[in-house]
């Protein structure tokens, strides 16, 4: 196991299943709109909130990799074409060992 992947098992291991996400949500208003904050990393610690609009597991086309640049301390990779790349480095694939779910903004 890699240094990164570890990192990223670690963050993953604090995070809700699926099954408890629903079990959370069973008392909520059906009628609600969903939201998520994260921490946007200002001096201010300003909690951002976004709207949830789709849900989907992570695929083939996607990994998480170690990220220097986001406060969870991981991020998605698109492995499509130049799709996503922020630099020229060539990183080592990391394995993924969790499934993931998505809720994207």
């Amino acid at each position: 196991m890699s240094r990164n992947q570890s990192k990223i098992d670690r963050a993953l291991a604090h995070g809700m299943t699926v099954g408890q996400l629903i079990e959370a949500l069973e008392d909520m208003p059906e009628d609600a709109v969903v939201v998520f904050s994260s921490d946007y990393g200002d001096i201010c610690h300003t909690e951002q909130a976004l709207v949830v609009r789709t849900v989907e597991e992570l695929d083939e086309s996607e990994r998480l990799e170690a990220s220097a640049y986001s406060h969870s301390g991981i991020a998605i990779e698109s492995l499509d074409d130049d799709e996503g790349v922020c630099d020229e480095t060539e990183r080592p694939a990391t394995e993924e060992t969790t499934r993931i779910v998505i809720l994207r903004s």
